[in-house]
């Protein structure tokens, strides 16, 4: 299963915008242009799933006002992702009103046919309309005027868009801070691997002691990047989680606490990328963050196996990146106009792209850095 496209309009700095979504997907762009903001739409819709309410992820990013667009009085939030199931093709329109300093949420799921009519498997409104059942046909649905009719309609396993709540439930999104994985945070309410990798000192200690051979990936992976650690130990003391690592030349192992800035978030993103076995999507933030250009290379590699597993979305400031993946087809080039608008660019002709730059000895950041993209 797979996300096919996203539509947003009035969310934060996607004023009106449909972005369509491959296997790897690299958003690059200028500050403030607003690539972080289409990972964040999609976290939105997550984490409006896995609490069974809107209020949760509206509360968290300040409020409905802060939420929608700035550029007018904006009412109205809409996003919409379009999903692909073994062939069916599934549309998710979740619409927030503003209501004063509230708001309240409509929403509606559509199974597409291609050229017939589509299907509608939910409809609600202000917590309250239906949604289809395999076995009993319409259920009526009566439920707070925030909260999450999907996720409320996947209880009964005849839904069936129920695989579609599965799906996006298992999303993660990672964006390691070295100050914070430098500490322990144990005792996170989750027991997913953290945004910010607070929790990375328990997180690689439960993977090896379950998936001992994952932990070994992990840990190579990380050497194969930055050729360091050794190895690492993870530990467990009365009172918290940590690790230590061996590294070249130094009798004494290194505590978590003094691990290099870089060393933490390659360690950190190889967790997310390898150990987070429930994913099925996985959002990064700008990974060449902390890490020397030359690592980059043997990063990305991993980033191109993965997506045979997970579908990936990537924010970057690097068209060092972008050469090392040198596949235009991934690229979405994201900027913002004077309007404020995040605008999404593709290139429409990517084959045509790479044979020219074989050609030419040039590399995909080159092709950026110039008029590629949409000039």
């Amino acid at each position: 299963m797979k996300v096919l496209q996203l539509n947003a309009k009035c969310y934060r700095s996607l004023h009106e915008e449909c972005i369509n979504l491959d296997e790897l997907n690299l958003f690059i762009g200028a500050n403030a242009s607003g690539k972080s903001t289409i990972l964040d739409a999609l976290r939105f819709l997550h984490e409006a799933i896995q609490a069974r309410d809107f209020r949760v992820p509206v509360t968290s990013r300040g409020g409905i006002l802060n939420l929608a667009w700035k550029g007018e009085d904006a009412n109205q939030v809409d996003l919409k992702i379009r999903l692909e199931n073994s062939e069916r093709i599934y549309e998710w329109l979740v619409q927030l009103f503003r209501d004063r300093y509230d708001f309240y949420v409509n929403e509606e799921m559509v199974e597409l046919h291609p050229g017939k009519p589509e299907t509608r498997l939910l409809n609600a409104q202000r917590g309250e309309g239906w949604w289809w059942s395999g076995n009993d046909g319409k259920v009526t649905l009566k439920q707070g005027a925030t909260a999450c009719a999907l996720a409320a309609a996947a209880a009964d396993a005849s839904f069936p868009a129920r695989d579609i709540v599965e799906f996006v439930s298992r999303w993660g999104f990672f964006d390691p801070n070295p100050f914070l994985l430098r500490r322990d945070w144990s005792g996170l309410e989750s027991s997913r691997f953290d945004h910010y990798g607070r929790n990375l000192s328990e997180t690689l200690h439960g993977i090896n002691s379950k998936s001992p051979d994952v932990f070994t990936r992990i840990c190579e992976a990380t050497k194969s990047v930055l050729g360091l650690p050794t190895s690492i130990e993870p530990r467990e003391s009365e009172e918290r989680f940590y690790f230590v690592q061996r590294e070249p030349g130094l009798i004494h192992a290194v505590n978590q606490m003094g691990v290099s800035s870089g060393t933490l978030r390659v360690l950190a993103l190889m967790t997310a990328l390898l150990g987070e076995s429930d994913a099925n999507l996985i959002g990064i933030e700008e990974p060449e963050n902390y890490i020397h250009p030359t690592a980059l290379s043997a990063f990305v590699d991993y980033l191109i196996d993965a997506r045979e597993k997970v579908q990936l979305m990537v924010t970057t400031h690097s068209p060092l990146l972008l050469n090392f993946v040198n596949d235009p087809a991934a690229v979405r080039v994201v900027r913002r106009n004077s309007q404020g608008e995040t605008t999404v660019h593709t290139e429409q002709h990517p084959d045509g792209v790479r044979q020219a730059l074989d050609a030419s000895g040039f590399g995909l950041g080159e092709f950026y850095e110039t008029t590629g993209f949409g000039g």
